[in-house]
């Protein structure tokens, strides 16, 4: 199968010719319809991998540490080969896909032979075929649109961050950050029943939240923009941001 890998060396990417991943114990096998390509997330790994050994260090400090640690333990040899050895591989790209269900494990019975399928996670990558955890897997629709449903990791990411706010009807939420997640954040919040402020350095999606889903919405360098908040809120302030 056909499967787009980044060579974490260079930032090369290429569509590999691949096996077909294995169907473990808990898994399901998904024919991709659709993956989604994800500028925010996969476009910073791209511009990342594309630097140099120093830049490539002050993008990853926490992997910087595990090398530390590497050389620490088994010295300066084994740890240049591990390194190597990692910047040489190709990695898979995605993870956020949607398909039908093309094999099940023994021990997984929410799935058939059939199912349409959004698929969400690392394993859920731009390939021919996933492997995916019946966990980040949810059933869909016979009728479903599987190309707006490959965006279900990007919904399911700005959910959760409007669970962890633990808003209240009525109460504002201030969203830094109006990309893709960040304008869907602001639609649930405004579905919820959220008064919305959204700020980002971009003239054009600061435009779209004002048009879609934000009661005020702000460039990052607007003059008063606290003074603002406090006058719409009554001097409370947002409640989460």
């Amino acid at each position: 199968m056909k499967q787009l890998a980044q060579k974490l060396k260079d930032g090369s990417m290429q569509v590999l010719e691949v096996p077909s991943p294995v169907l473990g114990p808990g898994m399901v096998l998904v024919q991709n319809a659709f993956s989604v390509v994800s500028a925010g997330t996969e476009g910073s790994t791209v511009t990342a991998a594309r630097k140099s050994l120093l830049g490539k260090a002050k993008e990853r400090p926490q992997q910087v540490k595990q090398v530390l640690d590497v050389l620490f333990q088994q010295g300066p040899v084994q740890t240049y080969r591990a390194v190597m050895k990692k910047l040489d591989a190709w990695s898979p790209l995605g993870y956020s896909c949607a398909g039908r269900v093309i094999g099940v494990a023994p021990d997984v019975s929410a799935f058939s032979v059939g199912d349409l399928v959004a698929c969400g996670g690392l394993s859920a990558s731009h390939a021919e075929v996933v492997a995916v955890p019946a966990n980040l897997c949810v059933k869909l629709a016979l009728d479903a649109d599987l190309k707006k449903a490959a965006y279900n990791t990007l919904g399911a990411i700005a959910l959760q961050g409007v669970r962890q706010a633990d808003l209240r009807l009525g109460e504002t939420c201030a969203v830094i950050g109006l990309g893709l997640i960040g304008q869907l954040i602001c639609l649930l919040l405004k579905a919820g029943g959220m008064r919305v402020v959204g700020i980002d350095v971009d003239e054009w999606a600061v435009g779209v939240a004002a048009k879609h889903c934000a009661d005020l919405a702000f460039l990052r360098n607007h003059s008063g923009i606290e003074e603002r908040i406090d006058a719409f809120t009554g001097g409370v302030g947002a409640d989460a941001v």
